[in-house]
């Protein structure tokens, strides 16, 4: 029989050599890197602005924490019973964490017109 090169014999000694991971993070810990913390050690919330453009009739869900109506365009706009007139805005703030959840109706003086432009910013929590 054929004996085994020495090398051979110190390379099936490294095959025993464990391999170690990181211990699992435990939910708490998840928990606390989701949720972040700020320079100051306070807990802060994250969330995203998003901007749309309506040129017609329009069922606006707000889904969001603030949301900001601006009319840009010449024609009046009618949301949900307040009349915007040319370059005036509507802004509906929620307080910390909190959701408005109401489906805005827009509704343009002229239904169909270059002139109608509608700016909905809504603060959304990601």
């Amino acid at each position: 029989m054929a004996q085994t090169p020495p090398l051979m014999k110190q390379n099936s000694r490294s095959a025993n050599v464990k391999i170690s991971f990181p211990p699992r993070e435990t939910f708490r810990e998840q928990y606390e890197k989701e949720n972040t913390i700020n320079k100051a050690g306070r807990p802060y919330t994250r969330y995203y602005v998003e901007v749309k453009q309506y040129s017609t009739t329009a069922n606006i869900p707000s889904d969001a924490n603030t949301i900001t109506f601006i009319n840009y365009g010449s024609n009046d706009v009618n949301i949900s019973g307040i009349v915007l007139n040319q370059g005036q805005q509507l802004t509906i703030e929620g307080n910390v964490n909190e959701i408005d959840t109401t489906i805005y109706q827009a509704n343009f003086s002229t239904s169909i017109s270059p002139n109608n432009s509608l700016t909905v910013i809504r603060k959304l929590y990601s």
